[in-house]
């Protein structure tokens, strides 16, 4: 078996909202959670915490907490990513803790595909409502949930913008080939 490089494992991964009847090992689901724990957060302040439901009965109401999207019941397991504000640092004009959980849901994504564990990054979700079924303390937030379990479906052909419409070098607007030889670190 060939190992994957991290790219691959990114050009592969696609949101899955079709998923087997089929649990998750606890081991899997720890190494999905481990990649959360070491993930990069804002002076290291990790304000981060996971609720792993996989309950029939929660993930049935979380469905409904979640814009009556049928596959987050479906799914495996529904990992609720919780903030805590407080504890969190800035990161220029923006509240710390959002980069830092997005950082988290990724590295807990791309884990998951690579494991053979499909996810889906549900961002449609009410989080009071999410926060009373859970018995989530009012001093922390719900950041997301993240949806787990075995694809019974391919991700969709990705589609994304070219390098060129999105990278600038040295000024905004400044293209590629405006440059002269390469592209390297000051030595």
């Amino acid at each position: 078996m060939q190992t994957l490089s991290v790219l691959d494992v990114i050009k592969a991964r696609g949101s899955i909202r079709r998923y087997k009847n089929k649990a998750i090992p606890k081991q899997v689901l720890l190494s999905i959670l481990e990649a959360a724990r070491l993930a990069q957060s804002a002076a290291n302040r990790q304000p981060w915490q996971f609720i792993v439901v996989t309950d029939p009965a929660i993930k049935k109401e979380l469905v409904q907490v979640a814009g009556s999207q049928s596959f987050v019941g479906e799914s495996a397991a529904v990992l609720v990513c919780l903030a805590d504000p407080e504890e969190s640092a800035t990161v220029g004009p923006f509240e710390g803790f959002l980069i830092d959980l997005a950082t988290a849901i990724e590295n807990m994504a791309l884990t998951a595909w690579d494991l053979g564990v499909g996810s889906c990054w549900i961002g449609d979700y009410n989080e009071e409502k999410a926060k009373e079924l859970l018995d989530v303390p009012g001093n922390l937030r719900v950041v997301s949930l993240l949806t787990l379990g075995y694809p019974d479906e391919n991700p969709g052909r990705k589609r994304r913008k070219g390098l060129d419409k999105i990278v600038h070098f040295e000024k905004y607007c400044r293209r590629e080939e405006e440059l002269s030889g390469d592209i390297s670190a000051d030595e």
